[in-house]
């Protein structure tokens, strides 16, 4: 079963939202890291404060104890670099008919409506009313036009070439319009 477009959206929004909280915690580990003193490499230490001299050691302790060892300066602490977070790469979608990618035609309904019973010219599947209301639309009350258009989609193989075709010669239709859609329609009942 094949995933929607809908189902694989929100897929993507999971997966967003997931790696959005691995960062947010990433970053809230690095702020706690930069608060809290850290001694950089680098940095030169001032231990003057800290280190007691040999001389001043017998007064403060007793002769016949040993010195006591002095103090050991623990090692900086040094944050592990956090390893970059990285997105899976999404899948193309599978398309289950291969259709041109300008074409956006395919959520139209005379694309996806069954066009009726198949015929063998397109002039036979269209009504005289329905000739009527095309050359008078469509075409302009241009007889000529319309019937070298029929022509013209009668020698196609398949549908995608009739679209390219009428975009190609009309790119003034509106390709939502009732009145396309049933031209559309009688040319489907020959193209499929």
């Amino acid at each position: 079963m094949e995933k929607t477009q809908k189902d694989l959206l929100k897929e993507f929004q999971e997966e967003i939202a997931r790696i959005k909280e691995q960062i947010e915690t990433l970053e809230a580990r690095l702020s706690s890291l930069q608060a809290s003193p850290v001694q950089a490499d680098d940095e030169e230490v001032d231990f003057t404060d800290i280190q007691i001299g040999v001389a001043e050691m017998p007064d403060q302790v007793g002769h016949d104890e040993p010195a006591p060892e002095p103090e050991a300066v623990p090692e900086p602490v040094v944050a592990p670099e956090p390893e970059p977070v990285v997105a899976p790469e999404p899948e193309a979608p599978k398309v289950s008919a291969p259709q041109p990618a300008e074409d956006d035609t395919a959520h139209l309904p005379w694309r996806t409506d069954k066009p009726g019973i198949p015929v063998k010219n397109i002039r036979s599947g269209i009504s005289l009313l329905d000739r009527a209301l095309f050359i008078g639309t469509l075409f302009k009350e241009d007889f000529a036009l319309y019937d070298q258009t029929i022509a013209d989609l009668n020698a196609m193989s398949n549908l995608d070439e009739a679209v390219a075709y009428i975009r190609e010669k009309f790119p003034h239709w509106n390709l939502k319009s009732d009145v396309v859609y049933h031209f559309m329609m009688s040319v489907r009942k020959k193209l499929g």
